[in-house]
């Protein structure tokens, strides 16, 4: 497991802790497409976040790589029925 794995599992984890998985594969799937922006948009304003700095760094590497957001959306999917 590589670290934008870790980064990922945990966002599901927070997202399905706060019963929003759903909403949130349903979202990156009708945005997908505009992913690439958000990961630019998330570099430029990673110096703001200080100490979060790391995790919106994170995320827009997350954004960056188009294998990830599908492998995101499946996770989030997965965890549906389990709530």
């Amino acid at each position: 497991m590589n670290a934008s794995d870790a980064f990922s599992d945990q966002i599901v984890k927070r997202l399905r802790r706060a019963g929003l998985n759903g909403v949130a594969a349903l979202f990156l799937e009708a945005f997908g497409p505009l992913a690439l922006l958000g990961s630019q948009a998330a570099y430029l304003i990673e110096p703001l976040f200080g100490s979060w700095g790391d995790q919106v760094g994170e995320l827009a590497r997350l954004l960056e790589d188009p294998s990830a957001l599908p492998a995101l959306v499946e996770q989030l999917k997965r965890g549906e029925g389990d709530q």
